[in-house]
Formats: C-alpha cells, structure tokens, sequence
C-alpha cells in the first residue's frame, strides 16, 4: 500500500518511516500497531484513541489547509531503568520544538509530544516501557 496519505494527511506509516530514519537504533525494532513482546528494545507505533475532534475551517473541507495526526510511541527498551529513560527522552526530543519538517514526504507545519514521555514502569517481561502521546499539525495539499 501507498504510505502517503490522502489528501496530504499524515500517516502512521509516514511516522514509522521518519522515526527509523533519524535514530539508527530503530532499525528493525520498530512497527505499526505492536510491539514484539520477546524484543527488549522496541518501538510500537499506534494511532492515538484520542484524535479529538474534526478540524474543519470556515467555508468546508476544501478550504481546510491543516490536519492533525495523534499517534502513540510504545517503548520498550531495556532492564535499565535509566537507559530507558534516556532513550525515551531522545525519542521525545525528536519532535518537541520541531516544526516545517518533511516527515517521509508529509509537511508537517509543527509537532507536540506533550510535557515529557510517560513512564509505565516495567512489562510482564522486566523491561521498562514509556509512551509518547504525539500530535501532528500537517499542511494538506
């Protein structure tokens, strides 16, 4: 399947992509939708329950320029709980204060991962995972 999405829209995929391509730690340890339960270090990539609501300007949809995306980053990385935090720290910074990125052929006018990464403690497993609950602003083309 095409990766972009419609109508310029970000996608998961997109993210997955971008993510993998700025931190080489990723490859093949990151996916859409999971986490590889056996990996100690992995990256799930999810969208978020909470999209909020429509973005829709005055005058419809065809008038509407910005969209948003809202994804959830589940890491997974480790026995060490400060190595854990140090990682999900550096994946946090990937996009606190980014703004006119290319995300795999996405514009993305700015991005928010909220106050800090949000440690969940240690999996059935005895690994430490964080979330990063992530909004995209996109350009529509």
């Amino acid at each position: 399947t095409d990766a972009e999405g419609r109508n310029g829209e970000v996608t998961t995929e997109q993210l997955k992509n971008w993510i993998k391509a700025q931190d080489p730690d990723y490859a093949g340890r990151i996916q859409l939708g999971g986490v590889d339960g056996n990996a100690e270090r992995f990256l799930g990539v999810y969208p978020s329950p909470d999209q909020g609501p429509a973005h829709i300007a005055i005058g419809g949809p065809a008038c509407t320029s910005y969209g948003t995306l809202s994804a959830r980053l589940l890491l997974r990385w480790g026995n060490s709980q400060p190595q854990a935090e140090a990682k999900a720290n550096a994946l946090w910074s990937l996009f606190y204060g980014l703004t006119s990125a290319d995300m795999d052929g996405a514009a993305v006018a700015y991005t928010d991962p909220g106050s800090a990464p949000v440690p969940l403690g240690r999996g059935p497993d005895g690994v430490f995972e964080y979330v990063v609950n992530l909004r995209i602003t996109y350009k529509k083309e």
